[in-house]
């Protein structure tokens, strides 16, 4: 019973934070399981350009909490893609990324990070 208290506990938690996991997730749940990933795809003969935008007063936070009883926790991380190309579990062949012209004012990342102008492949 304390397991199934503890995966609704978690998935309560990640339900109230969901725009966190518009890019990648990850719960662990203790006794239980632990899952993650993110969405990926192919990127072929494609050209990619980020130019001319402007942002300011961008706050890219995370952070930790738990259920102590239960033994739940959820831990997110904050990120704010700022003028950036992020591509996360996906491949890129022969293609062509232009981050250019961009302009960023007061970026914060507070437990979290903030990619600005920048081209990030993992």
């Amino acid at each position: 019973m304390k397991k199934f208290v503890a995966a609704g506990a978690v998935a309560l938690m990640a339900g109230l934070c969901a725009p966190a996991f518009a890019q990648s997730g990850a719960v662990t749940i203790p006794g239980v399981g632990k899952a993650s990933g993110s969405t990926g795809s192919e990127i072929t003969n494609s050209r990619i350009t980020v130019s001319g935008n402007k942002a300011r007063d961008v706050l890219a936070g995370g952070g930790e909490a738990g259920v102590m009883k239960v033994g739940a926790n959820v831990s997110m991380t904050g990120m704010a893609n700022v003028n950036s190309v992020n591509i996360t579990g996906s491949k890129v062949r022969n293609s062509e990324i232009t981050v250019s012209g961009n302009e960023a004012d007061t970026i914060k990342a507070i437990g979290g990070t903030a990619n600005v102008n920048s081209v990030n492949i993992n």
